[in-house]
Formats: C-alpha cells, structure tokens, sequence
C-alpha cells in the first residue's frame, strides 16, 4: 500500500484513460520500490567512561519516550521509535555503582537534566548523550540543579523511582522519607 508520502501525479485530463492507466501504473512501481513512511528514532548514549564506582544510567525520559533499561557506561540504548520534535528537555536517573545484574534496585541516585532542548526532524535519529558537558545535576562536576529543578524531576519524571524517597540537589543525596515525611 503506497504511503501518503508518496505522491503519484500525471499528466492528462482529470478522468481520462491515459491518467487512470498511468496512475495506476505509478501506484504499482511505487508499491514494488519500497517507498515506506519516514522513520524517526531516539537512542541514549552513556558517554561516561567506566570506572570502579560506574555511572549507569538508571532511567531516562525524553520527549514522549521513556527508557527503562539500564545503559552502562560506554554504550548505548536500543534505538526506540519517535515523533518528530521541538526542543525538549531530557532527564536521566544516573545510579553511580549500582550493578545491573542484581535483582535490587538502586538505592542512590544522581538526578540530571538536559542543558539545553533537544529535538529530531522526520526520517533521522537523535542521539543524547548523556555526560556532564550535556547534561547538569552532576555534584562531583561541580553541577548542581536548584531544588525546584529536583523536586520536579522526582516528584513527576520519576515520581515512582522515588517513592518513599527524597532527593538533595546540594549534595546528590538519596535518602528514605520517614513516616512523618522529613528525611
């Protein structure tokens, strides 16, 4: 079936034979050519290096789409589909020396946002790479986000990697709320 990107014309007048033998002639080739809509794609990149305590990325949200499987230094995300985009802030959940293969989940976080907006045109691949030039929130690189910027990352980007959690953009600190709700 011929995409709506694909657009068959000829010459001739509306309703004549020659237009209906030559546009379906077009269709035909069109549908054998492979003309296919536009695919547009984003991928994580951790462009941390590894270390003794690795900076795995946790959890990233972009956009519309949501990376949930782990990314460890040096490598990247499978790709995952998107649309076409402004601009858009991206978030990261770094878990500095948390080991992927085990069945616990991190316990310590470092929160991040993007410098700056990121966005894809039709039919390419974004890449974000995730590092302290692209992202802030990072306290050992001296980049630190304010509390408004943490509170909204944590309360609604990953509201449920941090229930029963808080977070101190001042310190990269993850901590437990007790049950009066203070830290």
């Amino acid at each position: 079936m011929a995409s709506p990107f694909c657009r068959v014309r000829s010459r001739g007048k509306k309703g004549s034979p020659l237009r209906a033998v030559a546009t379906t002639a077009l269709l035909v080739a069109t549908f054998f050519s492979g003309c296919d809509t536009p695919h547009t794609y984003v991928v994580l990149d951790n462009n941390y290096p590894p270390s003794e305590t690795p900076l795995i990325v946790y959890h990233a949200f972009w956009q519309a789409v949501s990376f949930q499987t782990p990314v460890l230094p040096g490598s990247s995300s499978d790709v995952q589909n998107t649309i076409p985009a402004s601009a858009n802030t991206a978030y990261v959940l770094v878990a500095p020396g948390w080991d992927p293969t085990s069945s616990t989940v991190p316990t310590s976080f470092i929160v991040m946002q993007s410098r700056d907006g990121l966005g894809v045109h039709l039919n390419n691949t974004l890449h974000i790479p995730v590092d302290d030039a692209m992202f802030i929130g990072n306290c050992a690189a001296s980049s630190f986000l304010s509390q408004d910027q943490a509170d909204f990352i944590t309360q609604r980007v990953f509201a449920s990697d941090f229930a029963g959690l808080s977070y101190d953009p001042s310190t990269c600190t993850t901590a437990p709320i007790d049950d009066i709700g203070e830290r």
